[in-house]
Order: C-alpha cells, then sequence, then structure tokens
C-alpha cells in the first residue's frame, strides 16, 4: 500500500482536496478523502442554487465545513477549514468585496470557512477589511514569483496587529506552464521542447523563496510573537492531468506549506507517488536557471502570467532567440531530453 498522503504529513505539508470543479456531490468527496485520515482543508465551487439537482451547492459546502468541524477545532482554527470563491460582481472596490464575504459568511455560518479572493481583489484595504470581520482569507490565482510578492507584501501590510484568523495564499503551478509550453511548441527546436513542463515548478519554487524572504521580516516576526497564525502557501496543481497533478505535489514537498489535489490526482499519487523529503528548498538554483533559459527564448513568465486568461492557441506568436554576440554558449542551453512529459509518476 502506497502512504504517499502520510508522507506528506510527516514531511509537515497539509493535504487539502480541491473539489472547486466537481458538478456534484462535492461533499461526498470530501468524505472519502476524509476516510484516507490525512485531508486537513477543502477547496470548494461557488454557491449557486440549482433547483434541478434536488439540493444546493450552498447546502455542500455546509456539510463539507461540518465533516471538517472537529479537525478546526481541535487545531486552535488554524486547519479543518473550507475554500469557496466569492461571487464576482460589478463594484471591484473593498467595500464590496467586504459586503460578498460577510453575506457568504452569514449564508454558510460555520466558523471554518475560507472565503477565497482573485488576487486583483486582494489589495491591502480589503484584506484588512476581512481581517478586521474575523474571515478567514485565501487570497488565489498567482501566478508567477512577482506577483506572488506583491500579494504576501498586501497581506502583510493587512495585518495591523495580533490576529487569530487563517490566511492562504495560493500559488496555481499550472496556469503560467500551460502558456509557455505553447510559446516553446511554436518555436519548436528541440532546445525549446527541451523546457515544456519546467516552468510551473521553477515558479512556484521561486514563489516559496518569496514567501520565506517575506515573511522573515522583524514586522512578521513582532505579529508571530503575538500568536498570529503565519499565512500559508497553498499549492494548487488542478489544471494538470491527474498523475502530472501528482508529479508536482511530490515535487513541492517542503515543511510549512499545504498542497490542493484534485481527487483524481490524490488517487494517483496513492497509487503511484513517492514522498522523500523536501524538494524545494534545494532547487531555488535550478529554478532560475529554468527562468533564465526562457528568458534567452523570449519568454518572459511575468508576461505571461498577466495572459494566464487567454487561451494558449489565441497567444501571439513569442520572439525567437536573439542571435547576438550575447547569446549563450550551446553549453548553457537546456539539454535535450531535460524534460519528459509524464505518463505516469516516477520516484522523486
Amino acid at each position: 500500500m502506497n502512504h504517499a498522503w502520510k508522507r506528506l504529513r510527516a514531511e509537515g505539508v497539509d493535504v487539502w482536496i480541491d473539489v472547486s470543479a466537481t458538478a456534484g456531490g462535492a461533499a461526498r468527496e470530501v468524505r472519502r478523502a476524509l476516510a484516507r485520515g490525512e485531508v486537513t482543508g477543502a477547496r470548494m465551487g461557488a454557491p449557486q442554487n440549482d433547483p434541478a439537482a434536488g439540493s444546493t451547492p450552498a447546502t455542500e459546502i455546509t456539510q463539507a465545513c461540518d465533516q471538517l468541524l472537529p479537525r478546526h477545532r481541535a487545531s486552535g482554527g488554524t486547519s479543518g477549514l473550507v475554500s469557496v470563491p466569492l461571487p464576482a460582481g460589478p463594484a471591484p472596490d473593498p467595500a464590496a468585496w467586504t459586503a460578498r464575504a460577510r453575506a457568504l459568511r452569514d449564508e454558510i455560518d460555520r466558523p471554518n470557512l475560507v472565503v477565497r479572493l482573485p488576487a486583483e481583489a486582494a489589495d491591502t484595504a480589503t484584506l484588512r477589511a476581512l481581517f478586521a470581520l474575523d474571515i478567514a482569507v485565501e487570497v488565489s490565482g498567482l501566478h508567477s514569483p512577482r506577483r506572488y510578492g506583491e500579494a504576501a507584501t498586501a497581506l502583510l501590510s493587512a495585518l495591523d496587529g495580533p490576529a487569530r484568523t487563517a490566511s492562504f495564499l495560493s500559488f496555481d503551478v499550472t496556469g503560467v506552464e500551460r502558456h509557455v509550453d505553447a510559446r516553446l511548441d511554436l518555436i519548436g527546436s528541440d532546445e525549446a521542447k527541451a523546457l515544456r513542463g519546467r516552468a510551473g515548478l521553477a515558479c512556484a519554487r521561486l514563489a516559496h523563496r518569496t514567501h520565506e524572504m517575506t515573511f522573515s521580516s522583524a514586522r512578521w516576526g513582532a505579529l508571530a510573537a503575538a500568536g498570529t497564525p503565519e499565512p500559508k502557501l497553498l499549492w494548487v496543481t488542478g489544471g494538470a492531468s491527474p498523475y502530472r497533478s501528482a508529479h508536482y505535489v511530490q515535487e513541492l514537498v517542503t515543511r510549512g506549506t499545504a498542497t490542493a489535489m484534485r481527487p483524481a490526482a490524490a488517487d494517483a499519487l496513492a497509487e503511484a507517488g513517492t514522498v522523500s523529503g523536501d524538494r524545494v528548498w534545494r532547487h531555488y538554483a535550478d529554478a532560475e536557471r529554468t527562468l533564465a533559459y526562457l528568458n534567452w527564448f523570449g519568454i518572459s513568465v511575468e508576461t505571461v502570467a498577466a495572459d494566464t486568461r487567454i487561451p494558449p492557441a489565441a497567444l501571439a506568436q513569442p520572439q525567437a532567440p536573439r542571435e547576438t554576440e550575447t547569446t549563450p554558449h550551446s553549453s548553457t542551453r537546456p539539454h535535450r531530453g531535460a524534460h519528459q512529459p509524464h505518463k505516469r509518476l516516477t520516484p522523486a
């Protein structure tokens, strides 16, 4: 029997089940995951009335909260959480987002509810207003190290004083990668193809380094000493195939983080995953090299991150590598065969 889930917990990684894309039976999937004994959180879809289904997703959200409530109480409020996205609206100002968060909290009426904000709405003013209402927050849709740093800084600034509210910064590991891979495919060289499937892990690892730098400041030290729970980095891998997603999970193992898996990815990890120690800290340099290779091909992950809402097929053709006297020597180019698409998991 594969014990990858237990190994994740032993390595200090919280396991969340991601049912945000589940059309029905989300609460049942949470219950099934809880039966494995290692799940500490869940990501749900937006609450909507659905008379044809005979029940409402809001009811399933409440059920999921109730299932995780014992873990929430036992942890003092830092675990057993259920993240639910706030509905979008015409008004983007902090007061409007705060009003939606308050309405969702009142509708669900559970202490382990976490409201999920899009990154563009998570400014300091909005976060400060939510913390003042004692509402737990997940800032979502972060795709690049720089954008992660901006969100982390805004969150830290919003913590004016000691708070007991949990907070999360979720990094979408696959959000940029599919767009980067589309551009690499347009270039078409063997060297470009060797970089396919590497951008997501590189960006995620450098986002972790940014997180560590942000929350090692003197300001954070004072808040931590007063008992404020440290905001947690939450890896999200739902945009990939189950086995690819499970591969990301085992390659992003590092203490103090959380990882959200869809049910199929969780099954793939349980079937063939290998969790063997920290896979982030010692890979910062390799992540930097990967981004340097991409820059050589005229691809900036920060620019691509701004285009993540555009379908990859609609992207403009990227620039070809610049043939100048500063072009890197062939020995600095990515090696052929450095990456092959994963049909199944391989040992880490």
